[in-house]
């Protein structure tokens, strides 16, 4: 003992003892850290990060809260532009009890403009909006506060967008431009605040945001540095057991056709827009599906031109899903939009002769080399969602022959 203790003894085998006691010291913290975790994971009302099974095995998911009939429910209505949204949203928004919010993130996505354009000058590639964490965190303090009609503190890129003068938040976007003192503006989004939380449902149409599934301890931090990043709207379907997510999907081709027509700022280069369009689509729909595994009966994907050939019986099918009666006079409203044979010429208006048709006259326009183009770039999302390629120009003209197919996981 007298040996080990020595002065000659420990100097011989200091490192060793050094090493020692720092391992046992970082296993100690690394365990302490990692109950913690678990331990704030569990207390959390978000439902998301690791948990030992009883095989003592680590999954990611906690057992779903579940949605009573008394709770008021969200709808999130997640798409891209050009896409159906708008006469989606109509059908949606008829039913009395819901609220309807839209493009909420339109203002906050116009304020990154800028950066993107200068990524695109100094790298000479594009800049995903959806990539940037720090729009992320932004839009998801949005997303949270419109859903639950919480309106205290709504940023000006919300509360001052222009897509407030549609539909139930029209009185608030009326009020907010009449006001010239920041009392006033808050009586404005009071009062909005009072309107939205009358109604059941709250509904957002939301283009500007993207599909991706969050696993681990959410935005807790190892080290000083994040576990995993915040990038969806997938975390939100455990922290509001009663939110529901339809995902919309369009033939990428119709989109780009369409966004041409609409948009002055579209690139005149078919194959930069259709390898940006398609790579995001298609992370878009692997996150969906695995959503759709996770969250059975509380997500959806539906195909626009499936709404447009059959209004009614893909309305009724939403109303379902949404657990929503589809009357009589709901029946009506959707004839008059799709089928009644009043024609709008306004690209902009969700009032159609005739929807089907509208929804393919893309077919009529597009150049037969720009749509093989995207026919290469698109292959796998056109699989997935069920579209098909054009062999010739005839086939891209003749409107009979049809451009999709069947598959098991849509609406």
């Amino acid at each position: 003992m007298k040996r080990i203790l020595s002065t000659k003894y420990l100097l011989k085998y200091r490192l060793t003892i050094y090493f020692g006691v720092i391992s046992i010291l970082a296993t100690a913290i690394f365990f302490t850290e990692f109950r913690r975790c678990i331990k704030d994971v569990s207390k959390s009302s978000s439902g998301l990060g690791p948990v030992l099974t009883s095989r003592g095995q680590l999954t990611d998911v906690l057992p779903e809260r579940t949605c009573e009939p008394h709770m008021t429910r969200q709808v999130i209505l997640l798409t891209y532009g050009r896409s159906g949204s708008s006469l989606t949203t109509d059908i949606i928004q008829h039913e009395k009890q819901v609220y309807t919010y839209f493009e909420p993130l339109h203002n906050l996505a116009k304020s990154y403009v800028g950066k993107q354009e200068k990524y695109m000058k100094t790298y000479k590639k594009y800049l995903p909006l959806t990539s940037l964490p720090d729009y992320l965190a932004q839009a998801e303090n949005i997303v949270r506060k419109l859903m639950t009609c919480d309106y205290h503190q709504l940023p000006p890129v919300a509360s001052k967008n222009p897509h407030m003068r549609f539909y139930d938040s029209a009185p608030m976007f009326h009020c907010m431009r009449r006001s010239t003192t920041p009392q006033g503006e808050a009586k404005c989004l009071q009062q909005g605040q009072k309107t939205c939380l009358k109604k059941l449902i709250h509904f957002l149409k939301i283009i500007r945001l993207t599909v991706r599934l969050l696993t681990s301890c959410d935005n807790r931090r190892w080290a000083g540095k994040p576990l995993v990043k915040t990038e969806s709207v997938g975390h939100l379907m455990s922290n509001y057991p009663c939110l529901q997510v339809i995902y919309l999907v369009r033939d990428p081709r119709g989109t780009f056709m369409s966004k041409k027509r609409a948009f002055v700022n579209i690139s005149v280069d078919t194959k930069f827009e259709g390898k940006k369009f398609c790579q995001r689509v298609d992370k878009d729909i692997d996150h969906a599906l695995k959503l759709l595994k996770a969250h059975p009966g509380r997500v959806c994907i539906v195909r626009y031109e499936d709404i447009a050939e059959r209004p009614e019986e893909m309305s009724r099918k939403l109303y379902t899903f949404l657990h929503l009666n589809f009357t009589d006079d709901t029946l009506r409203f959707v004839f008059n939009k799709t089928q009644s044979g009043v024609n709008n010429s306004d690209i902009f208006s969700t009032f159609r002769a005739n929807s089907a048709e509208v929804s393919y006259a893309w077919r009529s326009r597009m150049k037969y080399q720009d749509a093989a183009l995207f026919d290469e770039i698109c292959r796998e999302v056109y699989y997935k969602l069920g579209y098909l390629p054009v062999n010739t120009l005839l086939h891209l003209r003749d409107r009979r022959k049809p451009l999709k197919f069947t598959k098991n996981h849509l609406l």
